[in-house]
């Protein structure tokens, strides 16, 4: 979404701009705009938007009375404002007390790790996953495979990195170098290629269904043929984009969100046992994984992986994730709000090209 936004923006600042020459002081403006803004914008898109929602799916909302282990070099706790005590957990207060419960504790687990920089832990993984899958999808969608089925065959291919990704975000720090924490492929494949192919189809769903709702209504949309092209606006489009928007949010709440959460589940079941997680996880969900070496998968199903997410745990993500959306919202529009007076400020004393 904000990505559009700022695609509107940019169009209508550089076809304002077109003829003009300028000002040297404007460059000043877009420079401090992306120190000020790139890393709120990355925090979101990334922190927010996906590490946040990983812990929150895996963290066991009852967890035993235990004393969280430390992933510092004192002898603190990183969730130690946010761990249950014994007499907590035996009343059931343990959910009012869980780390994934607010985005201030779920941060302050994080940070207390190693600092800002945890709030991106997993994103060197993240980008070669981005560079890989959308170079695999290229070469599928420049073909006679559409994307509805392009995106989940990519995902196919590179379900160790997207496996390896969830592990190193739920996990605590680890000397193993990132090939060492790849799983091996025919396990990983074995485990999460239905629910991947789950995931990724209902995520392209999820943007092909209002797209194909715009088209129908006669929206106008810029045309990709046209990239430089604003189309103008009527005003029927305000309504109908209400209408493509409930219907993506729709989509998303029912669709994307709940194959997210099997896929994560799925994912999270193969972490190795050596391996300490930064929340509480149960490994054996809730006894329904039987481990590989007494003749079991070693791994849970799609249908355990959702039976094993209690309602207190959907409430605790829904409620994540709208917090989530409204940080987003309100940085789109603290950046509209920054950048378009810019723009105004800049043509107000831009030269005029001969």
């Amino acid at each position: 979404m904000y990505r559009d936004i700022a695609h509107a923006v940019y169009k209508r600042g550089e076809a304002a701009v077109g003829g003009h020459e300028m000002p040297g002081w404007g460059w000043a403006f877009v420079l401090l705009d992306i120190i000020i803004f790139f890393p709120l914008f990355l925090t979101v898109n990334y922190s927010l938007q996906h590490v946040f929602p990983t812990l929150a799916i895996v963290e066991d909302p009852s967890p035993p009375a235990y004393e969280p282990v430390s992933l510092n070099e004192d002898t603190q706790s990183v969730a130690e404002d946010n761990a249950p005590v014994a007499d907590e957990a035996a009343r059931g207060g343990s959910q009012a007390r869980l780390i994934t419960s607010s985005l201030r504790s779920t941060y302050r687990t994080l940070t207390a790790i190693s600092g800002f920089r945890s709030l991106f832990r997993g994103f060197a993984c993240y980008l070669v996953l981005t560079l890989a899958g959308g170079f695999v999808f290229g070469i599928l969608s420049s073909t006679f495979i559409p994307s509805l089925i392009a995106a989940p065959v990519s995902a196919l291919v590179l379900v160790q990195f997207h496996t390896a990704w969830t592990h190193i975000v739920i996990s605590a720090p680890s000397s193993k170098s990132f090939r060492q924490r790849l799983p091996p492929f025919k396990k990983a494949f074995q485990a999460t290629a239905l629910p991947v192919v789950m995931f990724f189809f209902a995520k392209e769903l999820s943007a092909f269904v209002p797209r194909m709702l715009a088209y129908a209504m006669s929206m106008n949309l810029p045309d990709p043929k046209r990239p430089g092209v604003i189309p103008e606006g009527d005003k029927n489009d305000i309504w109908k984009g209400v209408l493509v928007l409930l219907l993506a949010l729709a989509l998303n709440a029912f669709l994307v969100i709940p194959t997210q959460v099997i896929l994560t589940r799925v994912q999270a079941s193969l972490l190795p046992d050596e391996d300490d997680t930064i929340v509480p996880f149960d490994r054996s969900f809730q006894s329904k994984v039987e481990p590989a070496i007494v003749g079991g998968k070693g791994f849970v199903t799609v249908k355990d992986a959702w039976d094993s997410f209690p309602r207190a745990s959907w409430v605790r993500l829904v409620k994540l994730y709208v917090k989530i959306y409204a940080a987003g919202l309100a940085l789109g529009l603290l950046w509209m709000a920054v950048v378009i007076p810019e723009v105004v400020l800049i043509l107000n004393h831009s030269k005029k090209i001969e």
